[in-house]
C-alpha cells in the first residue's frame, strides 16, 4: 500500500472520529441540558435544541462531503455509490445506531413538538452520513 492511501486512511479515520464525537457531543448535550455556544450566526427564532442540531447536522454534512472528495481522490477507480455502500461492514455501525437511540431518547424527553422533528430527521441524517463516511473508508482501504 502506498504513503498517499496510507496517509488518506489516517484521514478518513480521523473524520470518521469526529463525526462520531459530534454525534455523541450534541446527544449528551441535548440530553444533560449543557449551554449551547452556536458556531454559525443564526438570526432565526428558534430553539436552543434546533440551533444545536442545525450546527450538528452541517458539521456532518460538511465531513460527509469532504468523505465523498477523497473517495474520488484516492481511489484508482471511480466507484458507482452502489460498489461504495458494498463496503459498509455493518459492524462500524454499532455507535451511530447507539447515538441515534440515545437521539429517540432525547425525542421522546423534549416537550416541543417541532424540536422532536428536527431531532428525528437530524438522527437519520446522521445514521445515514455515518454509513457514507465508513463506506467511503473502507473503499479507499480496498482499493
Amino acid at each position: 500500500m502506498s504513503l498517499q492511501k496510507r496517509l488518506a486512511i489516517v484521514f478518513l479515520s480521523v473524520l470518521s472520529v469526529i463525526n462520531i464525537a459530534a454525534g455523541a457531543v450534541t446527544e449528551l448535550t441535548m440530553m444533560f441540558g449543557w449551554d449551547i455556544t452556536s458556531v454559525i450566526p443564526i438570526k432565526w427564532e428558534i430553539t436552543e435544541n434546533q440551533i444545536l442540531l442545525l450546527n450538528f447536522s452541517i458539521v456532518v454534512l460538511i465531513v460527509m462531503l469532504i468523505n465523498i472528495v477523497s473517495l474520488y481522490l484516492f481511489t484508482d477507480v471511480p466507484y458507482s455509490p452502489k460498489e461504495v455502500f458494498e463496503n459498509l461492514p455493518t459492524v462500524f455501525m454499532l455507535i451511530p445506531a447507539v447515538i441515534f437511540i440515545v437521539a429517540i431518547y432525547n425525542c421522546i424527553k423534549v416537550p416541543i413538538s417541532s424540536d422532536k422533528l428536527w431531532i428525528v430527521l437530524s438522527a437519520v441524517f446522521y445514521v445515514f452520513a455515518s454509513a457514507v463516511n465508513f463506506s467511503c473508508l473502507i473503499t479507499v482501504k480496498d482499493d
